[in-house]
């Protein structure tokens, strides 16, 4: 009889837990503050993940659900110079994590235009062009049932749990006056400093 009664009470405690928690999409549609500030403090951060099955360059589904390591999901767009500045940057991080860190790029462009990138970039990160069925039009972004409203790059991390714990926006680009030393140092440092709730 005990062992019936704690096994019914597991069973309602995991109903509650999750009839309480808030996924990303639904929090990200029904933010009634249309800054990003608070779209990321108070809609996104805290939410979980539902699973999305993504489809690589490679023609390759990624189901989010079956990632067992946090995963670093980055909204990218060829046209974006910060996109191409956070390039450098993105290499050394998958470089030192790819062990700890599940890294996928879904792309506002078509895979012909992401090619290009695609050069440039490790092949340890899951690249996922827009596809004919994406809805890609100007401030807002839908890869495979996945809603970004933000702008380019915006990094979210998310931990095994699927719950997202983090949002890193923009990043450095090599001008006149800062060189791609400078660029990657102050790109590192961002990235690192995105990624230390899940790495500390």
């Amino acid at each position: 009889m005990n062992k019936l009664f704690f096994v019914l009470m597991c069973f309602l405690t995991g109903i509650t837990f999750s009839q309480n928690k808030t996924y990303y999409n639904f929090a990200v549609n029904n933010c009634v503050e249309e800054s990003a500030e608070v779209l990321i403090y108070k809609c996104i951060k805290g939410s979980y993940l539902l699973n999305y099955n993504f489809t690589t360059m490679e023609s390759e589904t990624v189901s989010t659900d079956k990632i067992k390591k946090p995963i670093v999901l980055i909204a990218n767009a060829t046209w974006s110079a910060p996109c191409w500045g956070d390039v450098p940057t993105l290499n050394k991080m998958v470089e030192k994590y790819h062990n700890k860190l599940e890294f996928i790029v879904i792309f506002w462009d078509k895979e012909a235009k992401v090619k290009r990138m695609a050069e440039k970039l490790d092949d340890r990160i899951k690249l996922i062009p827009a596809r004919e069925i994406d809805k890609v039009k100007k401030g807002y972004l839908d890869i495979s049932g996945f809603v970004h409203k933000l702008d380019y790059p915006t990094a979210y991390l998310i931990d095994k749990q699927k719950q997202f714990v983090n949002v890193k926006r923009g990043a450095a680009t090599p001008t006149k006056e800062v060189g791609w030393d400078e660029v990657n140092e102050i790109n590192t440092k961002n990235f690192e400093d995105f990624l230390s709730p899940i790495l500390n």
